[in-house]
C-alpha cells in the first residue's frame, strides 16, 4: 500500500470538528489535548481544505522532529512570531537559520557559559540583597512570577548584552515586554494556525493594527526594538566588543564565508533572546517554587542539599554536579509544567506516520505537554516527583520523551544556559527564602506562546537566613497582590 492509499489518522468531523475549531479560538491547548485524549497519539481534522493534525506521542514526535525532520519546515503560526522577533534563530528557515546557527552555536561552548554563569548568580546575589525581598516581613505576599520575570530580564540583560536590565531600561522593558507577550497572546488565540491557512498573502501587520490591541503591540514592539538599537549603538563605538553575547556577536565571522552578521541580524537575534530567553526561564521557574510549595518533602530536600553543597558561598558552573535534587525539581517542573508546551510544523510532502498518511501542506501541532504526560513513560503522570531525573532513575528513559526545548537540530540553542541559569537561581534563592501559596489561592494557567500563569502567581514569603522560619503562617493579604 503506497502512502496516498494510506488512512488519515482519527479525529473530529462534522460537528465535533467545527466544535473544535471554535474553541480554538479561545483556548488553544485545551481542545487540542483533549482531541489527544480522545483519538490517539496522532489526530486529524479538516478545515475548508486544510489539515491540521495533533502529534501527543513520543514516537510519532520523534519521526516529526528528529527521524524525518527535513520534511517538516516551522510552522504557520511563527509568521506571527516573526513579526515580533524578525529573522532570528526561532523563525529563520533554510540558509539563512543554517548561517545564523554556525555562527551563534559556539558562543554558547561552555567556556563562554561559565562566564554567563557569573553575570547569573551576581545579578541573583543582588536581588536577595534588594527589592523586592530584603526588606520584606515574613508572611509577605508576592506576585512570584514577576519577580522571577525581573530576575531573569536583568541576569539577560547582564550576561547576553552587559547590560543592566534592572533600572530605569527595566521600567521602559517590563511594560513593553509583557504587553508584547500578553497581547501577542490573544492574537495567537484569534488567528490559530488553520486560521492562518486561509490567509496566503496576507499582510499580518496591517491585520493587526486595525484595533486598539494591536496598535498598542506595535508600540510595545517598537519600544523593545529601541532599546537593543541603543544598546548596539552604544556597544559598536566600543574599541573592545567584549565577552558578553552582543561582542561575540559582534566579533563573530563565518567560517566558511568571512562574513560578519550585520547590524540588523544581530537586532533578531538579541530580540530573540531578550524574549525567549528570559520568558521560559522565568516561568519554569514560578512553576517550581509553586510544585515545591506543594510537595514540601521534595523541597526540604532541596533546601538541605542547597545548605550542604554551597553554605554561604554563591555557586558556579561546576557545581550543577553538586546539585542533583535542585536540578531534578527544576527539570520535574520543565516535564509538568511545560513553558514550551507545543511546537509547530508544516510537512513540507506527505509522510507517513505510524500507519498514518500525513498530506502535503498539513500543519502540524506537537504537544510536548501531552508527551511529558505519557503513562507509559511516566508512572503517575501528573505527580511531581523529581526523583524520575536523578541520573541513576533517567537510564533507559527515551531521549525524546522528555524535549522542554525541543528537539533535533531545531532544538532551542540556549537549552543548556536556561538550565544552568534555572538550577543555579533555585540554588541561590532556595538558600535565603521559602514559598508558600496562600490557603486557597487558585492558580490559573494561560498557554499561548508559552505556559505562564495567567493572573500572576501569589505567594508567601519567608527568610530562611537570618532566623528560623515561623511556625505558623499569618493569614495573607491577597489584595496586595
Amino acid at each position: 500500500m503506497t502512502v496516498n492509499e494510506k488512512p488519515l489518522p482519527p479525529g473530529p468531523r462534522g460537528i465535533d470538528a467545527a466544535k473544535f475549531l471554535f474553541n480554538s479560538t479561545r483556548d488553544f491547548k485545551k481542545p487540542m489535548s483533549e482531541m489527544a485524549i480522545e483519538y490517539g497519539e496522532i489526530a486529524h481534522v479538516r478545515n475548508r481544505g486544510r489539515d491540521f493534525i495533533v502529534v501527543s506521542g513520543h514516537e510519532a514526535a520523534k519521526h516529526v522532529l528528529i527521524t524525518n525532520q527535513d520534511n517538516y519546515r516551522k510552522g504557520l503560526e511563527y509568521e506571527l512570531l516573526r513579526i515580533v522577533l524578525g529573522e532570528g534563530l526561532l523563525t529563520s528557515e533554510g540558509e539563512t537559520w543554517r548561517k545564523q546557527r554556525r555562527l551563534v552555536q559556539p558562543m554558547f561552548a561552555k567556556r563562554y557559559l561559565k562566564n554567563f554563569t557569573a553575570h547569573m548568580t551576581r545579578a541573583t546575589a543582588e536581588v536577595l540583597e534588594g527589592e523586592p525581598f530584603a526588606d520584606l516581613p515574613d508572611g509577605e505576599v508576592v506576585d512570584i512570577s514577576e519577580a522571577m520575570m525581573a530576575l531573569t530580564l536583568d541576569i539577560v540583560g547582564r550576561a547576553l548584552f552587559g547590560a543592566d536590565l534592572s533600572g530605569k531600561t527595566a521600567r521602559k522593558v517590563g511594560p513593553a515586554m509583557n504587553d508584547v507577550l500578553s497581547l501577542g497572546t490573544k492574537m495567537t488565540r484569534r488567528l490559530p494556525t488553520f486560521v492562518l491557512a486561509h490567509m496566503p498573502g496576507m499582510n499580518l501587520k496591517k491585520a493587526i493594527s486595525v484595533n486598539p490591541e494591536g496598535r498598542r503591540f506595535q508600540r510595545a514592539l517598537e519600544d523593545l526594538k529601541s532599546v537593543i538599537d541603543e544598546l548596539l549603538a552604544e556597544r559598536s563605538r566600543q574599541a573592545d566588543p567584549g565577552d558578553d553575547l552582543v561582542g561575540l556577536m559582534l566579533s563573530a565571522r563565518d567560517e566558511e564565508t568571512g562574513e560578519t552578521m550585520s547590524r540588523e541580524q544581530i537586532g533578531d537575534e538579541l530580540m530573540t533572546f531578550m524574549l525567549a530567553g528570559h520568558e521560559t526561564t522565568s516561568n519554569a521557574l514560578a512553576w517550581t517554587w509553586r510544585r515545591l510549595s506543594l510537595n514540601p518533602a521534595a523541597r526540604e530536600r532541596l533546601f538541605e542539599e542547597v545548605d550542604t553543597v554551597l553554605g554561604d558561598r554563591i555557586p558556579d558552573m561546576d557545581d550543577m554536579d553538586r546539585l542533583p535534587w535542585t536540578r531534578a525539581c527544576v527539570e520535574e517542573s520543565l516535564r509538568i509544567d511545560s513553558p514550551v508546551w507545543t511546537v509547530g510544523r508544516q510537512a513540507l510532502d506527505e509522510d507517513e506516520i505510524l500507519g498514518y498518511r500525513i498530506p502535503k501542506h498539513a500543519s502540524l501541532m506537537v504537544l510536548i505537554s501531552m508527551i511529558h504526560r505519557d503513562p507509559r513513560i511516566w508512572p503517575n503522570p501528573e505527580g511531581y516527583d523529581p526523583s524520575r531525573f536523578l541520573p541513576e532513575n533517567a537510564k533507559g528513559r527515551p531521549r525524546h520523551a522528555f524535549m522542554p526545548f525541543g528537539a533535533g537540530r531545531r532544538v532551542c540553542i540556549g537549552s543548556t544556559f536556561a538550565t544552568v541559569e534555572a538550577t543555579l537561581l533555585a540554588a541561590m534563592i532556595g538558600r535565603h527564602l521559602r514559598f508558600d501559596l496562600p490557603t486557597g489561592a487558585e492558580v490559573e494557567a494561560e498557554a499561548s506562546i508559552t505556559l505562564r500563569p495567567k493572573h500572576g502567581l501569589p505567594m508567601l514569603v519567608f527568610h530562611r537566613r537570618p532566623g528560623p522560619v515561623p511556625d505558623e503562617m499569618p493569614e495573607p493579604d491577597l489584595a496586595a497582590v
